[in-house]
């Protein structure tokens, strides 16, 4: 009788702690709509939540992605633009061929061979995943940009993603693919071994470069997904299309909890940081306040959180 309380005990506390974690962006985020509901005549009107929630979407999918390569150490500064890319592939050949299947394989195809890319700099050249990222960032934007300056009007069954309940649905998808690989798979415990002491993994014999570029491949797989939604939604492609939403996507992953030197992340706080980071974009430009403002925002929120980070891990190693 006594066995049965400490085994639930033990197995729900993961839970607890889990939902404890996640509490403080909870009460952010209902604190930001709460606010801006308030204040900002519009802000809660439904089509603008659905544009929130659409918002959420892209930002999280992209988000998810992230957080396995920050988990590792690193870092991918070419999510939006990989995002671009594939889509301009994608609205190429529907435009051409006026299919749907096809051309949405091909970019999410594309998408994880662009990841694939920055997996083979970061691994195999071993270029530092700041440079590497940051050179294809610019790279794939430019092709992005030369291959497509505007196609629009998607195929009609295609824009049914762009819909709340699409864009939500695919969002939910990623969301649980990214919280089964992570928590209940060994590829998951390796990404977490590796960005927690990358020599002490390598020892217990996990591949760390095979683990490495698989968390660049799954990037480059959600920014593609991510590349549907808002193409969907936007009922357009174009080349310079989420320019910047890079910051966006690192913003969310650092404030739901990722540590950004690596060995600690959690995908569900970072679709909570997608949100706070949508609701804020969207309150402020409701508010018609200088959109410079969300970024200064957006570069304290980051700085904030990373820096706390970085003493909490010294005092962890001092103690």
């Amino acid at each position: 009788m006594k066995g049965n309380p400490a085994g639930a005990s033990s197995t729900s506390s993961p839970h607890r702690r889990a939902v404890l974690r996640e509490l403080p962006l909870l009460l952010l985020l209902a604190a930001l709509a709460a606010f801006f509901s308030l204040r900002v005549h519009g802000f809660s009107n439904a089509v603008n939540i659905g544009s929130i929630g659409r918002d959420t979407a892209i930002i999280g999918a992209m988000g998810i992605g992230m957080t396995f390569v920050v988990i590792t150490g690193g870092i991918d500064l070419s999510c939006a633009s990989i995002l671009a890319l594939s889509s301009s592939f994608m609205a190429i050949l529907m435009q051409r061929t006026g299919g749907i299947v096809f051309p949405v394989a091909v970019a999410l195809a594309s998408s994880v061979a662009l990841g694939a890319g920055n997996a083979f700099l970061v691994t195999v050249l071993e270029a530092p995943p700041i440079v590497a990222t940051l050179a294809t960032l610019s790279l794939y934007r430019v092709q992005a940009i030369q291959t497509v300056t505007l196609i629009s009007d998607l195929p009609a069954g295609f824009r049914a993603l762009g819909t709340g309940v699409g864009s939500f649905g695919l969002f939910a998808l990623a969301l649980a693919a990214g919280l089964a690989g992570l928590s209940r798979s060994s590829f998951g415990r390796h990404v977490l071994a590796v960005g927690g002491n990358l020599q002490a993994a390598r020892l217990a014999g996990v591949r760390v470069k095979r683990t490495i570029g698989w968390t660049y491949a799954i990037s480059g797989l959600c920014a593609g997904l991510a590349g549907l939604i808002a193409s969907a939604m936007l009922n357009s492609v174009q080349g310079n299309m989420l320019m910047g939403y890079e910051l966006d996507v690192i913003a969310a992953v650092v404030i739901g909890g990722t540590s950004i030197t690596g060995g600690r992340g959690s995908v569900l706080g970072t679709a909570a940081g997608a949100a706070i980071m949508a609701v804020l974009r969207n309150g402020l430009i409701v508010a018609g306040l200088d959109v410079y403002w969300y970024q200064a925002i957006i570069g304290v929120a980051i700085l904030v959180v990373g820096g706390a980070d970085k003493l909490a891990a010294r005092r962890m190693e001092a103690a």
